[in-house]
């Protein structure tokens, strides 16, 4: 897998716990905590790509120091009517309607919770010690992408990694690219990691 840098890092440098006197423990363990890296991963819910990035990740991009987010957010889609015959009358059916989009709901969140405690695992099977995991709900009036920007832009990690998976021209001009969504958008560096898998 390759992957290609959207913003040049400067090396983060810890101190050698072997070449520190006792005396400069308290102030070691400071340096260290202050140059540990917080990361977040956007996985977008296709178990393969997300396999593949963890992966790479662990194998090229982690370190031992770094506290490492794994972060999914997922859409629904509600119902906005229900069809007159189905219903006897108009405020039974806005109730019904209000029921099914919640089924909805928790169906996408059950979904997303399996997803990004199976990508937990995942990366822990992978040596990453420091795991957190965030779960978004994407509004209905806005997108994923959105979510996940606006999620990285309020946590302000140092960087960013996600994925991306060859979507042809067409269709990032018809539904936009989330990893070029948030390389032009994020307010940290970002980090593309290019998998095999196609949409």
């Amino acid at each position: 897998h390759s992957a290609v840098r959207q913003t040049v890092l400067p090396s983060d440098t810890l101190s050698d716990p072997a070449s520190s006197k006792p005396e400069m423990e308290s102030k070691t363990a400071e340096t260290s905590e202050k140059f540990t890296r917080h990361v977040v991963v956007a996985l977008d819910g296709e178990k393969k790509t997300s396999e593949e990035i963890l992966a790479w990740c662990a194998r090229t991009e982690f370190s031992e120091a770094d506290r490492v987010t794994l972060v999914h957010a997922v859409e629904f889609s509600p119902l906005e009517y229900l069809p007159a015959e189905d219903v006897a009358s108009a405020a039974n059916a806005t109730c019904l309607l209000d029921e099914l989009n919640e089924q909805i709901r928790k169906a996408a969140v059950e979904n997303g919770t399996i997803f990004i405690e199976t990508c937990g695992k995942q990366a822990r099977d992978h040596g990453v010690v420091k795991v957190e995991l965030k779960l978004l709900v994407a509004h209905p009036s806005t997108s994923v992408k959105v979510a996940l920007c606006d999620y990285v832009n309020k946590i302000k990690p140092d960087m960013l990694i996600c994925g991306s998976r060859g979507m042809n021209a067409m269709g990032r001009i018809l539904i936009g690219s989330v990893s070029d969504y948030l390389v032009h958008n994020s307010c940290c560096s970002t980090l593309i990691v290019k998998t095999d898998s196609k949409p």
